[in-house]
């Protein structure tokens, strides 16, 4: 059969470019791929670690801490870079293909940030899969860095989408530069200026990161004397910033450092002079008996406030309730939310474990004398956040009721599922914690043994918590200050 038009012969050879293309395509995506994977191996057996360690250990200033994830950024995509001037070198890829190999990469990375909007508290999502696991071994040199940038910021997805990025935009920058390697001059010489520029951008990093390792610090309190701090869990990142402020200690080995054991421990810890000072709300009737038992005596000493909230999921119609509604639910009066003008479903109202912060607050501010109802077991929460977790995850019926304290659920474990109900027709937020409008207003207490003089170091601590600047680290810490 004849082809007079050389429509067959014109198909064929479109056919074998496309294939001529997307195979070094291919290739070039594996390779680039399999390289990502075997870097990562060896750089997390041999350096990330380490970085990690230093950075979480080393006695430096914040500065310093950020000045090496930049320089510790700018070399691992320096080696990106020399993977990708190579692959230019030695492929006979056009530079837009070559360019184009780490889009797979990149596809996995924004895959991931995109999980990360929708985990926990900006925190990405558990995942699982071979796709998790492969780019988990790509993604493994930024684990030091985005674990060590937390106490810095609350966003931390957008570190993740960064960190994606970097791999890709350093080979991209390596294939320009191999393809377009220098500007001629005049003079018809060739000039390599990039040489210059990364010379000197590495040059300038390590010595400002060398004078911010000389710095002189002056802490308020020697790190060696710090008193021993426990806590409840809404009270660490202000027991964080307050290490951070008083010792001069990086924010980053703060958050490492500081380990609180959640309301209840913290308060048998005082009791049995294992720590020095609690950050807490007030005791429960249990502790105050234990606290008797030991012949400890309290000293409470209120520091700031916070709003005890209740939530529901979003797609729960009530956006209210009043506070005899609330006691009347948990005495076991009312079962349904059609009983508070809501869908005809029943109530599901969990509560927190004994002598938590939170349940103690329900039972002696909340209920104000009336007896709660004893829940089936699968309803008692052990851990402030998964009271969050239970109501976000309910069923399709979305009918579960919770608890919280606002800083602890807005920020440090805020859930885009789960609303917050005004109470008597006020709103929790700040404005009206600080205004004393919010009916459940919580006290932060600092909580010492009554009676015994506290040392140097101690009674620095205490002043400095009820001074000025005590104040704005409460605030920033997500209460408000008392006074303000």
């Amino acid at each position: 059969m004849s082809d007079p038009k050389g429509v067959i012969a014109d198909t064929e050879k479109g056919a074998s470019m496309r294939t001529a293309w997307f195979l070094p395509w291919l290739g070039g995506t594996f390779m680039f791929g399999l390289f990502s994977v075997m870097f990562n191996v060896i750089w997390s057996i041999a350096v990330a670690s380490n970085v990690q360690f230093l950075l979480r250990h080393a006695g430096v200033t914040d500065t310093a801490v950020i000045v090496m994830i930049v320089l510790y950024a700018w070399i691992v995509g320096l080696i990106f870079a020399a993977y990708g001037a190579l692959s230019a070198r030695f492929s006979s890829m056009r530079k837009l293909p070559l360019m184009l190999t780490g889009l797979l990469s990149l596809l996995c990375g924004l895959w991931l940030w995109i999980v990360g909007l929708q985990g926990s508290g900006g925190q990405p999502a558990e995942v699982w899969g071979g796709s998790w696991e492969l780019f988990s071994l790509y993604h493994a040199w930024a684990e030091p860095v985005l674990e060590v940038l937390q106490p810095y910021t609350q966003h931390s997805e957008i570190w993740f989408l960064l960190t994606a990025l970097l791999p890709i935009a350093g080979m991209v920058v390596g294939v320009g530069v191999d393809r377009y390697p220098a500007v001629t001059g005049r003079d018809g010489k060739v000039d390599h200026k990039w040489q210059w520029v990364v010379a000197a951008i590495s040059a300038a990093l390590v010595i400002v990161l060398t004078i911010t390792l000389m710095l002189p610090r002056r802490p308020y309190i020697a790190e060696r004397d710090f008193p021993v701090v426990d806590g409840a869990t809404a009270a660490i990142p202000f027991a964080q910033d307050m290490l951070h402020e008083l010792t001069g200690m990086s924010r980053a080995r703060a958050a490492h450092e500081l380990k609180f054991n959640t309301t209840h421990q913290a308060y048998v810890n005082l009791i049995e002079k294992k720590a020095d000072l609690i950050l807490v709300a007030g005791p429960s009737d249990a502790e105050l008996r234990l606290a008797k038992s030991r012949g400890v005596q309290l000293k409470l000493t209120p520091i700031g406030r916070d709003a005890f909230i209740f939530l529901v999921h979003r797609s729960n119609p009530v956006n209210g309730l009043s506070s005899d509604q609330v006691r009347r639910i948990y005495a076991g009066y009312i079962h349904n939310w059609y009983e508070v003008g809501g869908k005809d479903q029943p109530i599901i109202a969990y509560q927190r474990e004994e002598n938590s912060g939170s349940q103690t607050y329900m039972q002696k501010k909340v209920m104000a004398g009336h007896e709660m109802a004893e829940p089936p077991r699968e309803l008692r929460i052990g851990i402030m956040g998964e009271m969050i977790n239970a109501v976000a995850d309910f069923n399709k019926d979305h009918n579960a009721l919770g608890y919280s304290f606002y800083y602890f659920a807005n920020v440090m474990h805020n859930r885009q599922e789960v609303k917050f109900l005004s109470i008597d027709g006020v709103e929790p937020n700040k404005e009206h914690i600080r205004s004393g409008q919010y009916p459940f207003t919580a006290q932060l207490f600092v909580v010492t043994r009554e009676g015994e003089k506290p040392r140097p170091s101690m009674q620095r601590l205490l002043e400095w918590l009820q001074s000025e600047e005590g104040a704005r680290a409460i605030e920033r810490g997500g209460f408000v200050a008392l006074g303000s």
